[in-house]
Order: C-alpha cells, then structure tokens, then sequence
C-alpha cells in the first residue's frame, strides 16, 4: 500500500471522526425486505478498492491504483455534500454484512443524473443488486424528484446491462467519455410520474 493510501484511509482524531458520523447520520438511509443502503464510512473503502482496483473497476473509469480509488470514492462521498445526492454502502440488515455500492451520480460528461451499481464479486447472483437499485432509482425519482435517471454501462458489461434491463430500463443510444476506449450505452430508467 502507497504512503499516500495508508494516510488517507487512516482515522483522523476522535473529535474530526465525531463531526463526520455527526454528519453521516445527516444522510438518508434506505430500508427493503433484506438491505440497508446507508452513508458510507472509512472502513467500506477498502471493498471500494477491491471492485475498482480489479477488472471490474472498468466500468468506474479503471481499474485503479489504489490511490486513484481513494479519489473516487471521496468524491462519491463528497457529492452529498456538494450535489445532495452521492454513494451509498449497501449491507444486509440482517448481518450488516458490507455487499457493494450503489450511487445517484452526475460526473462530468454525464446527459442526466446515474444510477450506478457495484457489488462485491461474491455478492453477486443474489439479487442484491437489483434490490438496492430498486431503492436508490424509487428515492431519486420520488424523493429527489430527479425525472430523467441513466445508467451508462460499457458494451461489455453484461451483466450490468443485464440488471439495466431487469430494472426496465431501455437502451437509448451512446456516450464517448475521454478516459474510456469505447462510447458507453445510455440505459434509461422509467420514470413513474411518466407512466
């Protein structure tokens, strides 16, 4: 691990890790029959790392260096603070076992609000994924009155296409994003009031 990793992920003093559960509990936490999407903690970077440090982290624009995933998740945080909206840690209630993450994002480049979705490998197969996407689009659209929501998903990703399409979502067209190899898909969510 870099010296720069071991800084970041490092507790700061008790009063600073005070102010920021002070500020978490300030986030909406979500309820369904099995899961909790709730404010992320310190402690859930290092199963960000592991999907964004890996293969899988493709699709976030990876994979990373360690490193670049710290930036990526403080900025996933830091768009509640900046935007209202941002990553949530996903865990079963039951065990509060961490499972993955799910986001309402708007990054640079972005046609509409996103609804993205990472789970741990081994949490895959479940149906975790499409549970805590169910929750986090209902909140958007409901709660955030956010009327167009997209998942932008690469060709090769078939399994979040897959979950696209479990969610109802259609695919609309393309995106070319500067970091990326390939324009990614445009999967667009129904929106309720539209219906």
């Amino acid at each position: 691990m870099t010296e720069i990793a071991l800084l970041m992920e490092k507790p700061s003093t008790p009063v600073a890790m005070a102010q920021a559960a002070d500020l978490s509990a300030h986030l909406p936490s979500l309820h369904t029959d099995r899961l909790t999407l709730r404010a992320p903690v310190l402690s859930d970077f290092d199963a960000y790392a592991q999907i964004a440090c890996s293969a899988r982290g493709e699709g976030l624009g990876g994979p990373f260096s360690r490193d670049d995933a710290w930036y990526d998740f403080a900025s996933m945080v830091g768009t509640w603070l900046l935007r209202g909206h941002g990553i949530w840690s996903v865990e079963e209630t039951a065990t509060e076992q961490l499972l993955g993450f799910v986001v309402i994002g708007f990054e640079p480049g972005d046609q509409h609000h996103e609804l993205g979705y990472m789970m741990l490998e081994d949490m895959e197969g479940r149906g975790y994924a499409t549970e805590a996407a169910k929750a986090a689009r209902t909140y958007a659209q409901n709660s955030l009155n956010i009327q167009v929501l997209d998942s932008y998903i690469l060709p090769g990703n078939t399994k979040s296409i897959a979950l696209a399409e479990r969610l109802g979502a259609t695919c609309v067209g393309d995106i070319s994003y500067p970091e990326d190899d390939e324009p990614s898909l445009i999967y667009r969510h129904p929106n309720p009031a539209e219906a």
